[in-house]
């Protein structure tokens, strides 16, 4: 509530005193504590008596209205647990582990594209590194000694005298070894 005395500001604090004290305050907008309390006692004898007064039918039908929702509410929780499991089989026959194939499932489900497509990084990159790793493992070791030319003994005896020339020329060591040791 604001005080509403004219030219309050300018007074001084005598003036203010006296018109403080002299002040009506209007309170024609409120209402009695009294006569709010009263009020809001008959309204809470009034509700319980409605509940009291309620049918059998009335009863059943909001029991049965309160197991509707519950039954909605666990049938979203089953679909959304359904959505789940599909796509995380789905993610795991890609070949996600299942930690990852699991948290992407569940971002794809809530519709947080942004978690899925960061997992689909991790994946790639991890699946890259093992392909990398599977891949070295397959490499054959190279033959200690001298380098494979791909110079085969019979690719040597088709070759013409001008290319077994080149041969000795660019590699002897090889040129001995295919020609039995005569150069």
């Amino acid at each position: 509530m604001k005080f509403q005395i004219e030219n309050y500001e300018n007074m001084t604090v005598e003036e203010k005193l006296a018109a403080l004290e002299a002040y009506e305050p209007d309170m024609s907008g409120f209402v009695a504590k009294s006569a709010f309390d009263k009020t809001a006692s008959e309204l809470a004898a009034a509700k319980k008596s409605l509940r009291e007064k309620m049918s059998e039918d009335e009863v059943k039908a909001q029991k049965e209205a309160e197991e509707r929702a519950a039954l909605e509410t666990r049938v979203k929780e089953l679909e959304h647990e359904r959505a789940v499991n599909g796509y995380m089989a789905a993610y795991t026959a890609m070949g996600y582990d299942e930690k990852l194939a699991k948290a992407s499932a569940e971002a794809l489900a809530k519709g947080d594209t942004h978690t899925v497509f960061e997992n689909q990084k991790a994946f790639h990159a991890a699946r890259e590194k093992a392909l990398r790793a599977e891949i070295l493992k397959a490499t054959p070791a190279p033959a200690a000694g001298a380098p494979d030319t791909g110079v085969t003994q019979e690719a040597f005896d088709a070759m013409s005298y001008k290319e077994r020339a080149a041969l000795f020329n660019e590699n002897p060591e090889l040129y001995k070894q295919l020609n039995g040791g005569n150069e």
